[in-house]
């Protein structure tokens, strides 16, 4: 009785366990945005999630399918019997990123509570623990992707204004829904409940109120940040609001000034001029979006002029961390040029996106040359070359985490670009990146990081000028609770720590340069003169003291021949 009872249940749960249902889910895919189908199933087990193993997904998407699954069990109510099951239908490459995570939960909570959901919805959102949808990029492209299969709704989360004041114009069938919370999607998804949209002024970002951080390692950083808001404040000041709405928008960028000032005074020195930065382009993409038009080869050639015109300082010992770090952004400044179409072929609203991808490499800019103004006088000046086996040994690592992710992939071709061209500190910087990104991945995929340990590691300190800007950074994402973010950042900046010491240790001294050079071989030359003609007078005095020890024979015979 008790066999053909476990037999019944058995059978209960595995009829339980069971249904598909399949959409098309915004994803970010190699190197841009698309709709990729996904199908999940249920399957008996304890509520845990799949994911088949091709095609290749970054550990954040992994990480999104069960924070997904785990709300969805969450929000519905059901018990923990059957596992999730994601097959990604398309031959898509390599997909990275989180922003399934809100579309996941909803047909997770679709095959739990045996409901059909509407089908006319395309949704893109992270989704946290709370449930609450986060931030994405490339909303445009996956909104417009939506209009062409023919959506009526595209879900997104709130916030951006670049991105909401690009998407008003981009299909009058297209009706754009932001939503905060994954419960409000789930609502309008199976009861056609309306999402209610948040009035612009709502969205005002609070000051935080955070521990403050001992910035005192970074006190010559902070110039470099406050630049960073200024220039972001002087955009927000040119904004020129031509109805309420963009007269929202310029009030609420006005309080994102403050919130970074009162950032910079808790400590938080990069993370105040990170925000500052970011702000800096959606504010000037917003500016030409209000004008209504975008001048593409004008602006790149703005950025161009700027990136030729950043002096670099010789390198020496005391201001190499500042030099490599503005050839970084250099670098980084001139591949975003390099692959930003300007056709004039492309339509308004996909010239505003270029824009906005342009922005980057001015941003990139600016930073460059406040970092050589902020960098240190005086020092040894040092040859750079001494790192080149260093910046081998880095390149060759980071070649060997088989990278396939767009953004590690990015940074690992514009390190080998640098070490072309002799920049070795910048490639050495960029592979660093690689490698403690991979490994971070890894880690995070792999093993629970905790906040207790990552708390441990913001206990240990650091010693050079980057290990000291992330480790701030790493600081702020945990004062968040963004632990998986502060665990990346914390690697990196470990990463760069070891890799500033290490070019540290190799440094030596520069072969003279520019005036030096030239009094050198002048001194060379002069000294060589009288060398010359040292040889020249001993060699005539020993050929006159020949002549007088010659016999008198001898002259006579010369005299008669």
């Amino acid at each position: 009785m008790r066999i053909l009872l476990f037999a019944f249940l058995l059978l209960s749960a595995a009829f339980a366990c069971e249904g598909i249902v399949s959409r098309y889910v915004p994803a970010v895919v190699g190197n841009g945005g698309g709709l990729i189908n996904i199908s999940v199933s249920l399957m008996p087990g304890s509520g845990d999630a799949y994911l088949t193993a091709y095609p290749y997904t970054a550990s954040s998407t992994q990480q999104s399918i069960q924070r997904a699954v785990d709300y969805a069990y969450l929000a519905s109510g059901e018990e923990r019997e059957c596992n999730v099951l994601f097959r990604i239908n398309d031959d898509a490459g390599y997909i990275e990123g989180p922003s399934g995570g809100a579309a996941f939960t909803v047909m997770t909570y679709s095959l739990l509570t045996n409901q059909s959901m509407r089908k006319d919805t395309i949704i893109t959102g992270t989704v946290n623990s709370l449930g609450r949808v986060g931030p994405v990029g490339g909303v445009y492209e996956k909104a417009r992707s939506a209009s062409l299969v023919g959506a009526d709704y595209f879900i997104m989360p709130r916030g951006n204004f670049y991105e909401m004041l690009l998407l008003r114009n981009l299909d009058q069938e297209l009706e754009i829904l932001e939503a905060e919370n994954v419960n409000e999607i789930i609502g309008f998804m199976f009861e056609n409940k309306s999402i209610e949209q948040e009035p612009i002024e709502a969205r005002m970002r609070e000051i935080p109120e955070l521990n403050d951080y001992n910035a005192s390692g970074l006190s010559s950083f902070i110039p470099v940040a406050r630049r960073m808001i200024v220039l972001e404040n002087e955009e927000v000041a040119s904004l020129i609001p031509e109805d309420n709405e963009t007269v929202k928008v310029k009030e609420f960028f006005e309080n994102e000034v403050k919130r970074q000032n009162a950032l910079l005074e808790q400590g938080y020195v990069f993370s105040s001029a990170n925000e500052a930065f970011l702000n800096y382009i959606d504010v000037s993409t917003i500016a030409v979006i209000i004008r209504g038009r975008a001048d593409l080869p004008r602006k790149k050639g703005e950025a161009g002029v700027c990136l030729t015109g950043i002096e670099r300082p010789a390198l020496t010992d005391e201001n190499f961390e500042w030099v490599v770090g503005s050839d970084l952004r250099r670098a980084w400044a001139w591949n975003q040029l390099d692959t930003v179409e300007t056709e004039d072929i492309m339509l308004t609203d996909e010239k505003y996106v270029a824009y906005h991808e342009l922005m980057y490499g001015d941003a990139w800019c600016n930073v460059a040359d406040s970092l050589v103004s902020a960098a240190p006088e005086g020092g040894t000046p040092i040859n750079e070359s001494a790192w080149k086996g260093l910046a081998e040994r880095k390149l060759e690592q980071a070649r060997q985490t088989g990278t396939t992710a767009p953004d590690t992939g990015s940074r690992l071709k514009i390190a080998s670009g640098s070490y072309d061209d002799g920049r070795y500190g910048a490639a050495v910087f960029d592979a660093v990146f690689v490698i403690e990104m991979e490994n971070a991945e890894k880690d995070l995929m792999e093993n629970n990081i905790s906040g207790g340990l990552v708390y441990e590691m913001l206990q240990e300190e650091k010693n050079t000028l980057w290990g000291n800007v992330y480790h701030s950074h790493a600081a702020y994402l945990y004062e968040l609770n963004e632990t998986a973010a502060a665990y990346q950042t914390l690697r990196y900046a470990e990463g760069l720590e070891n890799a500033s010491l290490e070019m540290k240790a190799l440094i030596r001294p520069a072969s003279p340069q520019g005036d030096e050079t030239d009094l050198m071989l002048a001194a060379v030359l002069l000294i060589s003169v009288f060398l010359f003609v040292i040889v020249i007078v001993l060699l005539r005095r020993a050929y006159g003291n020949k002549r007088k020890g010659y016999s008198p024979a001898y002259r006579a015979r010369k005299k008669k021949g």
